[in-house]
């Protein structure tokens, strides 16, 4: 059954600018909070550019995932279009449409096949769909692997900072720089993981309905192509096999009748036989009465037998 609805993609778009414009108004609003949070100690501009890149990332893929909503919403109101031409009757469905969208492209690789006179592979046509699909979430899923590694890696980074601070601080025990180090430390490791750890949340929900789009925009591809599309062009494909039994099958009637046509003849042959057996015996039998007609004149006017005509 078919789902060309473009709500779902709507609703999801305004989640993710929703999310976005919060974390911008977040930033914005608590500028002062956040920059007194990340001193501007060693530790502290660590803090700053190691939580900046865990947002840097994770703003990367909202991005892109941003993107292919707005595509595959694109593509959902083609196929609308493509599916209401069709079910129309219309000549050239794909008219005035795309020539980049996912349903056109479909419609002339089915038409240049069945045109090629060949055979329509549905599942190679739908492999291939995927395949060019999934190249376009190389970017999405990279950040959705790395995003909370890049946590782990900010955490690590700063737990190291914090143990170079805590050995400065063992060599000279009134050194408070090196005190500073530590409590900067622990703090950017516990703030990159709870960055990473926020940002993976919301990017892992975003991504799951990403991918949810993708399989529903593909699945009204493939149910368009089966029930609009190939019946177009359903003539135009040769079938061997089925012409090959179409002409066994005549072929078979044929000798049938030919059998039937033989029989028919032997009968009338039999029947021909019978007819000049039954003339040959009438024949005889005339041949009879005759000779007796014959004597009974000869005996009627007492002829005698040499003064009887031959």
């Amino acid at each position: 059954m078919l789902k060309l609805t473009t709500t779902r993609y709507y609703l999801t778009l305004l989640q993710m600018l929703t999310v976005l414009f919060l974390l911008i108004a977040l930033g914005l609003f608590h500028q002062a909070r956040i920059a007194a949070f990340f001193q501007t100690t060693q530790a502290g501009q660590l803090g700053l550019a190691l939580n900046g890149a865990i947002l840097l990332i994770f703003l990367l893929g909202l991005t892109r995932m941003i993107v292919l909503f707005l595509a595959y919403s694109r593509e959902q109101n083609v196929l609308l279009r493509f599916v209401k031409r069709a079910a129309e009757k219309a000549t050239d469905p794909n008219s005035n449409l795309p020539s980049s969208a996912l349903v056109v492209r479909r419609y002339h690789a089915v038409q240049t096949i069945a045109g090629q006179q060949a055979s329509v592979n549905h599942g190679a046509l739908a492999a291939t769909l995927v395949a060019s699909q999934q190249a376009q979430f190389t970017l999405v899923r990279f950040v959705n692997s790395i995003l909370i590694l890049a946590g782990v890696l900010g955490t690590v980074i700063s737990l190291a900072v914090a143990l170079m601070g805590a050995a400065g601080l063992m060599n000279s025990p009134d050194n408070m720089k090196n005190m500073w180090d530590i409590i900067g430390g622990m703090s950017n490791s516990l703030s990159t993981t709870v960055t990473a750890i926020v940002c993976y949340v919301f990017f892992a929900y975003f991504y799951l309905r990403l991918q949810d789009a993708r399989t529903q925009l593909l699945a009204n591809i493939e149910d368009v192509t089966s029930l609009y599309i190939l019946p177009r062009f359903k003539k135009m494909e040769p079938d061997l096999l089925g012409d090959i039994a179409l002409l066994s099958a005549d072929l078979r009637k044929a000798a049938e009748g030919i059998i039937r046509v033989q029989d028919r003849f032997l009968q009338a042959g039999e029947r021909l036989q019978l007819a000049v057996d039954d003339l040959h015996t009438v024949i005889a039998q005339s041949g009879d009465n005759l000779r007796v007609i014959r004597e009974s004149v000869r005996e009627g006017f007492r002829l005698d037998k040499e003064n009887q005509q031959p």
